[in-house]
């Protein structure tokens, strides 16, 4: 009879067993999509940055909407360059607030669509076009992100992972909060 209930402790400490592995695999698993995110975005970001001073410099704005633009890529760029770790959550704040205004500047100075498709069939306008498509992927980089850090985070806060530190020392993934608005003059681009 002693050798049953040794069995069935053994059955149900490999079943606790396998059970915790699988999670910690598959919270390894969600933070490394986490990371993927983040740096999806981070490129998105970039990406934006890059073709909205492109596009102040290329001359299909007039001279104070692509001196207001270029200034505030510049500030994103110089906030860029000084945030630090990538994979720090807390690097982020200061770049999605400055990534914000620059959402907000194109969203002024793209508001028109009969201005926007006059700027799009022009000289350069390709340069439009893509800068369109790059305020579309922060819009779903971000939400990517945030969903990734979203489900993650409750995933560390079930009690199994607790109280067996599954998570190890990866850190809690933070989300971003950011004004990510496609300006409306991009609708249809």
């Amino acid at each position: 009879m002693t050798w049953l209930w040794v069995v069935l402790l053994a059955i149900v400490l490999i079943g606790v067993l396998l059970y915790l592995s699988t999670t910690a695999g598959r919270l390894d698993r969600m933070h490394h999509r986490v990371e993927i995110s983040r740096a999806n975005l981070l490129a998105a970001l970039e990406r934006r940055r890059d073709l909205a001073d492109h596009v102040a410099g290329v001359g299909v704005l007039d001279p104070a909407s692509s001196l207001v633009v270029a200034d505030a890529v510049e500030r994103a760029d110089r906030v860029a360059a000084t945030a630090g770790d990538p994979t720090d959550g807390a690097a982020l704040v200061p770049l999605s607030l400055a990534e914000s205004d620059v959402s907000k500047v194109l969203c002024a100075v793209f508001d028109d669509r009969a201005e926007v498709t006059e700027m799009a069939t022009g000289p350069g306008g390709d340069v439009v076009v893509r800068l369109a498509d790059a305020c579309r992927r922060v819009e779903i980089g971000r939400r990517f992100y945030n969903d990734a850090a979203i489900a993650t985070r409750a995933m560390r806060g079930w009690r199994p992972v607790r109280y067996f530190r599954l998570a190890g020392t990866a850190k809690m993934p933070e989300t971003v909060e950011m004004v990510d608005t496609v300006p409306a003059g991009f609708a249809g681009y």
